[in-house]
């Protein structure tokens, strides 16, 4: 095994990592289930991160035997793998089994209970791990069948069943609320684990460890020594076939709610007294809740809604937003925003955060900017304009951090240029970042929550969200159209232009 890759990964042990647990997969035919959470077991398997004793029982209606969804997840598998390792997958398949289920039948959930009490009793189940990965719609379904049909009864000492639910977690604070009333009244709080798959990025982890365990950056994290902070997730994709699904949601649910917020609650929060889940999802929690208080009386100045039209690229036509399958052809649905906003506190009173995402861009990537104020010393005040400290953190495709800083250019009259300095992670020979689900189902089968979403987490980030919305929709803000696989809109390079600044991601 990769040493390198090994590490990642803390010996079974250290997480107190669940033997004979029960993972139940809602909605085990589903592209979700194919091409990340069994992929994401399978990886773990190959490192022998997955303890001897367990079971995937996966559900769906598609397949009416075992064997036959074995072959279908081995395809899936052999589409993302150049190649299986039949050793590991010999070792998955034994510890995989299927179950003919409809959401609807309620005999089927009958049968499904008694499935699982017979290989509780034969395997000594510890807990049991349900996960819908199936269409929100179908959430607070399952979870009521879950209770009604008795499937957290497991007659063990110290059983902790958990749910996992994907996002979107409801659309809108009021419908989210709605969801969770139902699933709390299941399942407490601590069981209760809300993925946001971007908190399993390498990069996203790796903040609060730049941030805290650097004092070169610990002692400059703040408005005495920062000028701006930037955010950007940029697609080059457009909706592909999540048509129905994103006319409804658009950027604004589909990215800002939950990964950009996410991302900025990282950034911005207060320093932790400790790594404890709870204590971290406290102080996220403090900056979704000064979000949620922002004063927005200004955001037809701080906002930029844009939504992509044709484009020829290369000789070939690229579709419009309103030319994709199942899209309104009159939507006004925007797949780009451009947000400014600033956070009314001690440590980032008037530092400016700069918020971007959208579909069809030129370029995919996403990442953090920090720049760093121009406070330089008099003596080089005279000098043309010199760049300010510039502090990278690159999340896709490319892995790593660069750190812009002056130094004088060799054989010159004392001329100063900036250089960087860099770490690639993802260059490293032999290296391949963990996919996030790896990550995350290593988190969730051992119980840890730091990289899951708390309901204080969603609920502000949901008053946030419908507040920016009824803002736009009072004011009537501007849609502003940007030809697919461009930079996006002329009007989100002036949002930065009139305060002096420009985006500092690659998307030019």
């Amino acid at each position: 095994m990769d040493k390198t890759i090994d590490e990642l990964y803390k010996n079974p042990d250290d997480k107190n990592i669940q033997n004979n647990f029960q993972f139940i997969l809602f909605g085990g035919t589903g592209d979700l289930a194919h091409n990340k959470i069994i992929p994401a077991f399978y990886n773990l398997a190959a490192k022998d991160s997955l303890p001897d004793k367990f079971t995937i029982v996966a559900t769906g209606r598609r397949y009416d035997n075992k064997n036959a969804y074995l072959d279908a997840l081995y395809n899936s598998l052999i589409n993302k793998k150049e190649k299986i390792d039949d050793k590991v997958w010999r070792f998955l398949t034994e510890h995989i089994d299927y179950f003919q289920l409809s959401f609807k039948d309620e005999n089927d959930f009958k049968n499904l209970r008694k499935y699982l009490k017979n290989k509780s009793k034969k395997e000594k189940v510890a807990n049991r791990i349900f996960y819908l990965a199936t269409a929100p719609k179908f959430f607070a379904e399952i979870a009521k069948k879950i209770e009604k049909f008795n499937l957290l009864e497991i007659k063990l000492e110290n059983n902790e069943s958990r749910l996992v639910i994907e996002k979107p977690f409801g659309h809108d604070f009021k419908s989210a609320k709605k969801l969770n009333d139902t699933l709390s009244s299941i399942f407490s709080e601590k069981n209760i684990f809300r993925i946001d798959h971007y908190l399993g990025k390498e990069m996203i982890q790796n903040i609060m460890v730049i941030r805290l365990s650097n004092p070169i950056f610990r002692a400059l994290w703040n408005k005495d020594h920062i000028d701006n902070i930037q955010i950007y997730l940029n697609e080059s994709e457009g909706v592909k076939d999540r048509g129905k699904y994103y006319d409804d949601a658009g950027v604004i649910k589909d990215m800002f709610q939950n990964h950009i917020l996410q991302v900025l609650s990282l950034i911005a929060m207060e320093e932790p007294e400790n790594l404890s889940a709870e204590e971290i999802s406290n102080k996220k929690v403090e900056v979704f809740k000064e979000l949620a208080d922002n004063d927005l009386s200004n955001i037809d100045n701080h906002i930029v809604r844009g939504q992509y039209i044709s484009n020829i690229v290369d000789g070939e036509k690229i579709k419009s937003y309103r030319e994709e399958k199942e899209i309104d052809s009159q939507s006004e649905t925007a797949t780009f925003m451009a947000l400014k906003l600033f956070l009314n506190n001690e440590r980032w009173r008037d530092v400016p955060i700069y918020l971007k995402s959208g579909k069809r861009l030129n370029k995919k990537e996403a990442g953090i900017a920090i720049e760093f104020k121009d406070s330089f010393h008099p003596a080089y005040l005279d000098q043309n304009k010199l760049d300010n400290n510039l502090l990278l953190i690159k999340i896709q495709p490319e892995e790593g951090i660069s750190l812009r800083f002056n130094t004088r250019k060799p054989a010159s009259n004392n001329k100063i240029v900036p250089v960087e300095m860099e770490f690639c992670q993802s260059c490293q020979q032999f290296f391949n970042s963990p996919e996030n689900y790896e990550v995350l189902i290593y988190d969730m089968i051992s119980g840890d929550k730091t990289l899951f979403t708390s309901w204080k987490e969603v609920s502000y980030s949901w008053k946030f969200i419908d507040k920016i919305q009824e803002k736009y929709a009072e004011e009537n803000i501007n849609l502003h159209k940007y030809p697919a696989l461009s930079k996006g809109p002329k009007a989100a390079d002036q949002l930065l232009e009139n305060d002096g600044r420009k985006w500092l991601d690659n998307n030019k």
